[in-house]
Order: C-alpha cells, then structure tokens, then sequence
C-alpha cells in the first residue's frame, strides 16, 4: 500500500492511500451507492472498513468530492486487483445488487469488446449463479460469435431462472433456428407471444420454421391468429395467401390478394410488399400517390424513394426516375439489391438503360 497524500481535516489527518478509492467503486458497482449496506457485508475485513471511513468523512467534508469523480471510466483488471488486495471473494458479497455493473457489461457489449464483457459476466456469475441477464447476454454474444450451441445452452438457463425473459425466449428460438431444430424454435417463439402478444415480427419467424418443415397448415394457423391480432397487416395477408396457394385453399388466397389490393399499409413493414404487388397489378398511380407523400412526411426513410422508379418510368416520368436512382445508387446500395426482381421483372431492356 503507497501513501500518496494527507488532509487535514479540522485538525485530523486523514492519510489517502492508492487504496482508498475502491470503497466508492465497489458500493457504486455492487451497492447502488449504499455505504452501509456494504460496510455489513463486509465488517471483518479491517483494511476495507478503514478505508471506507476514511472516504465517507472526506465525502461530508469535500462535496467536490463524488462517486463519479472517482469510478468513472470504469477498468474491470483494476477493480478485480483491488478486490484480490483487499482479499474479497464473491461469496463476502452477499447483499450485492448487480445492475449496476450490467450496466457496464451491456456498454463493453455494444462496443464488441466480447472478452473483456465475458470476464465480467463470469466474476457476477460468481456472486449470483441465477442471475438471468448475465446468461442470456453471454448466450447472445457467442451466437453472434457463431457458436450456436454454446450458445443455446446459456439461452435455455436464462430461460429456466427466469422464464418470463422474452428477449432470452426469442434469442433461444433463433439458435434453434440457426441449428436447424425448427420444431423446438417454433415452440420457444410461441412461448415468447404468450408473454408478448404484440410481438410483431415473431409470428412471421413461427411460419418461418413451420415452413422450413413443410408444416404449412401450422403456418397458415399462426399467421390466422396474427391476423386475428393486426387484421390490417399487408404482409401478414401476402403471406397467408402464399400458404393458402400451397394448401390448395385458393379462394381463400384470393380473398387476401383482393384486401390487399384495396387496402393501403397501416405499416412501415407492409410499404414495400403492397408497392410490388400495386406494381405487378399496373396501379402505378397509387404506388406514386402513396409512396409520395410517405417520403414528404417521413424523411428518414428515403430509400422508399426507390419504389417511385418502376412506376415513374411506366408513367412517362423517366427523368425523374432516373434523377432518384442516380441519388440512392451509393447510399442506398443495399436496398437497390433488394429491389433487383422488381426493376429485372417489370422493366424491359431499354428502360433499365435510363438507369446506367
């Protein structure tokens, strides 16, 4: 231990050591700041509770003096020599609450910094071995490491502690698509819309596995009861009208087409499928009026601007078409790529040339 300063505080002398600081960082990581709370965890450990006095007193008397000036930025090897030099193992630590240190886990996470962020789960894996988050974080990262089966097996403890967790439920039914076991993905992402209902997107992920099973029927029920749920969903209805197709329910199927058609999107997600189906109906005109004022209002989704292409060409406004695809071409490359059906399937060769 180095000396590095002494006050004099009214005539006592407090003596700062390169010690001192970790008081305030280990109530403010495991404590959310409650110096008592602390202090009865850990009162047989001498060198700890003299050191936490010290920076209590000079707290009250130094009110420059606070926990962010101390704990911020926050370095996990020098928290864990501090722990070893005051000889504090996890199991002291029993009254500990665990978010303030997540909290840090999920910004080293949003930052990629995967190893130092597993470091960390495991020291809070050891004061707590049920603490959902940790696993279902860790599961995540090693999925988007690649290692789906490692992975799934973090999952399904996050799940088990807590089963309530829906991000850990629709995380899990991933890796269990990823892995191929469709069944078991549906099922989990089933569990997931008992809990979350208005999950919107999972429904599409269940018909998703059902089908990669030729389980169509399945499929065709789950996005019935989505439909029952958002009965103005565009894509919901493109998509059941899909299934109805294989299912040989075709009247069925163009009930859905017609609604469709005589509909406009309620939905960011149903823009782009609605305009390709107006464009292959020939309803250019209400493709241009409705993609139009959408890009007027809602500026942070220009790419929709592309959708005007097709339908400005097929209209005699050929440089305008031409002005909009010049302006997306870079910035918006990847939604171009996904566009390449609807200009190679609706346009001919002389009028893909007004784009080159």
């Amino acid at each position: 231990m180095e000396n590095l300063i002494n006050i004099n505080l009214n005539g006592e002398i407090i003596t700062i050591t390169d010690k001192t600081p970790f008081p305030i960082l280990l109530a403010e990581f495991l404590y959310e700041g409650d110096f008592d709370l602390m202090m009865a965890d850990l009162k047989n450990n001498v060198e700890l509770v003299e050191e936490a006095k010290k920076v209590t007193k000079l707290m009250e008397n130094l009110p420059g003096l606070t926990s962010n000036f101390i704990t911020r930025p926050f370095v996990f090897n020098d928290f864990m020599t501090y722990m070893d030099e005051f000889k504090i193992k996890p199991s002291d630590l029993n009254h500990v609450s665990l978010n303030g240190m997540f909290d840090i886990v999920l910004e080293r996470a949003d930052r990629k910094a995967f190893d130092i962020v597993k470091n960390i789960i495991d020291f809070m894996l050891k004061i707590d071995s049920n603490f959902a988050p940790a696993y279902e974080l860790l599961g995540s990262i090693l999925i988007e490491e690649g290692d789906f089966e490692k992975g799934k097996e973090y999952l399904e403890k996050a799940a088990k502690i807590d089963p309530w967790n829906i991000a850990a439920l629709s995380e899990l039914g991933e890796a269990y698509f990823n892995l191929k076991e469709f069944h078991k993905a549906a099922e989990i992402w089933k569990k997931e819309i008992e809990l979350s209902p208005d999950n919107y997107v999972t429904y599409f992920m269940i018909s998703d596995a059902y089908i990669e099973i030729e389980e169509f029927e399945k499929a065709a029920h789950n996005l019935e009861k989505f439909l029952s749920r958002f009965p103005k969903s565009i894509l919901g209805k493109f998509e059941l009208s899909e299934l109805y197709r294989k299912l040989d329910r075709n009247i069925e199927a163009d009930e859905l087409k017609d609604e469709i058609l005589n509909s406009t999107p309620e939905y960011q997600s149903d823009i782009e499928i609605w305009s390709k189906i107006m464009i292959e109906k020939q309803k250019f005109d209400r493709v241009i009026k409705f993609i139009e004022k959408y890009v007027r209002d809602n500026d942070e989704n220009e790419h929709f601007k592309l959708l005007l292409v097709v339908p400005y060409i097929k209209s005699g406004r050929k440089a305008e078409a031409k002005e909009i695809y010049k302006a997306m071409k870079e910035k918006f490359s990847w939604y171009i790529y996904s566009l390449k059906n609807v200009f190679d399937e609706n346009l001919n060769e002389e009028e893909k040339e007004l784009l080159n």
